[in-house]
């Protein structure tokens, strides 16, 4: 998004309505990783270099600043262009100002390029609006909210990556540990004889002397 929030309006606003598209595959895969957790955790592989921290640390400047609510003249002038498409009821001076504080009110918080957007879907038959009727405030409100939806997760997405905690690397396995046994004769001084073990005599049977075989034909 480096360069894409500093070109012209229509590169910024496809930026800033897919903002995941323009994300570099490192970052992707960092944010993929994260975990749930509160503070989020990141798997060392995961994490970010001194280079990355600092690339990351200006995408979510310009994200933030992006995504500053719209001057109380951006709302106005909108209002008044979504008007111009769909008509303006004839009603008193008095109704006609609380219809415009209703619109006002419930555009507050709405970042600029969500209005520039909204505008376009409906110039466009986009906006799922009936084109015979001026829509509702809320209406408008939801159509604006879904618009900016990326964007603001995005943002949260940086700062929790920001915020991470990354886990130590994992080190291999070493060599598997032998029995007490193994290892204490492997550690008998060279030479020593090793006394071994004679099977049992449970019948008592002396082996004193050599059995005598008697050989057929003797």
């Amino acid at each position: 998004m480096a360069n894409e929030l500093t070109a012209g309006a229509v590169a910024r606003s496809e930026a800033l309505l897919n903002p995941n598209l323009t994300a570099p595959p490192w970052l992707k895969s960092s944010l993929d990783a994260l975990t749930a957790d509160y503070p989020p955790r990141l798997p060392h592989h995961a994490g970010l270099t001194e280079d990355q921290r600092t690339r990351v640390e200006a995408r979510l400047s310009r994200l933030v600043q992006c995504l500053e609510p719209a001057t109380s003249d951006e709302a106005a002038t909108f209002i008044v262009s979504v008007q111009d498409q769909f008509g303006t009821p004839d009603m008193d001076p008095d109704a006609l100002r609380r219809r415009q504080e209703g619109f006002l009110i419930a555009l507050e918080g709405v970042p600029a390029f969500a209005l520039d957007e909204a505008y376009r879907r409906i110039l466009q038959k986009r906006a799922g609006f009936d084109p015979r009727f001026m829509p509702r405030p809320p209406e408008l409100r939801g159509l604006l909210d879904q618009i900016a939806e990326a964007a603001f997760m995005h943002r949260v997405q940086l700062h929790r990556l920001l915020q991470a905690k990354v886990e130590a690397p994992r080190m291999p396995a070493g060599p598997r540990a032998l029995p007490p046994e193994v290892s204490a004769l492997l550690a008998r001084p060279e030479g020593e004889k090793v006394r071994r073990r004679h099977p049992q005599n449970p019948s008592g049977v002396d082996h004193s002397e050599p059995y005598h075989f008697s050989v057929k034909g003797e």
